[in-house]
């Protein structure tokens, strides 16, 4: 019986969050046909791409490729002035097989390649790739991108090299999706990942449409929130005012409720686009149950 990714019977594989069928006791009703936790804004339409799941079973990392970028959006939460510098699951590291040892010694399944813009160095990736790929179980890789530097030559490349999903944040490119369109060509798992503006409902419905006519599998939702390094860029947002106990942020207001509004649309509207919100809550879930790992590995 074929195994899934990590290592057990694929067939046993079961969801780590359950079906939101119940009010969340702060005035959002369950959304019939939406799965997920409704208690913890981690909700999905369909499927979860392969990546989140182990992610969300804190076997999952970030794996920064560079601090530099080709664009300085307005939510952009690295810190400011922007390093050339490589980290994974928070260590440095100056050698791809030192990223890999990383991954091993604390038995992750899932990485997501970020940055910046780690297509400014696109070998640095490929290395990190087939170092993973080296390890001696299966880890699921994706890489996050703005699309500027995606071309064929480099969308081929990084295949070969072993990286399962290219996903794309649109709302750094006024929602254009050419470079989606690209990456289909070589790599079944092309998504897209961002967070979700409310001022731009209209755009990203559109987008959400388009998505799905062009047969993409994925789109993934972030709750815009505030930190330090974009707070002077988002002043007109205001936040919540309840911050993470573990993560440096604020969600601002009115993020969930269009991040809600846009789930909703797309279960209604799209025919085959997977749309999963991965809200303020389930990153701080995320870095609890990731934390959680780390000091029992370290036992």
């Amino acid at each position: 019986m074929p195994l899934d990714w990590y290592g057990r019977k694929a067939d046993s594989l079961q969801e780590p969050i359950r079906l939101a069928r119940r009010d969340s006791g702060i005035g959002v009703p369950a959304l019939p046909g939406i799965k997920g936790s409704m208690e913890q804004r981690t909700l999905f339409t369909r499927s979860l791409p392969q990546g989140c799941r182990g992610c969300l079973r804190g076997k999952g990392t970030n794996l920064l490729v560079t601090g530099l970028c080709t664009r300085d959006c307005a939510f952009c939460f690295n810190e400011k002035p922007r390093e050339d510098e490589t980290v994974v699951h928070g260590f440095r590291v100056s050698e791809p097989e030192e990223a890999a040892d990383i991954v091993r010694r604390y038995g992750l399944r899932s990485v997501g390649m970020s940055g910046g813009e780690p297509l400014l160095f696109p070998e640095r990736v490929a290395r990190l790739a087939r170092a993973l790929k080296a390890l001696p179980f299966r880890v699921w890789i994706d890489v996050y991108s703005n699309g500027d530097r995606a071309s064929p030559d480099v969308l081929e490349g990084l295949k070969a090299a072993g990286v399962d999903s290219m996903r794309f944040n649109l709302a750094a490119r006024e929602y254009d999706p050419a470079p989606v369109r690209l990456a289909m060509e070589y790599f079944e798992s092309a998504a897209v990942e961002l967070p979700v503006v409310p001022a731009d409902k209209d755009k990203l419905q559109a987008m959400v449409l388009r998505l799905d006519s062009m047969g993409v599998r994925y789109l993934n939702i972030h709750e815009l929130f505030v930190c330090r390094e974009n707070q002077d860029r988002l002043s007109g947002f205001a936040s919540t005012g309840k911050g993470s106990k573990h993560l440096l942020w604020e969600p601002v207001s009115g993020g969930d409720e269009a991040c809600l509004d846009l789930l909703s649309f797309a279960l209604k509207n799209a025919r085959t686009l997977s749309v999963y919100y991965c809200s303020c809550r389930t990153q701080e879930l995320v870095s609890k149950r990731g934390l959680a790992r780390r000091r029992k590995w370290r036992q």
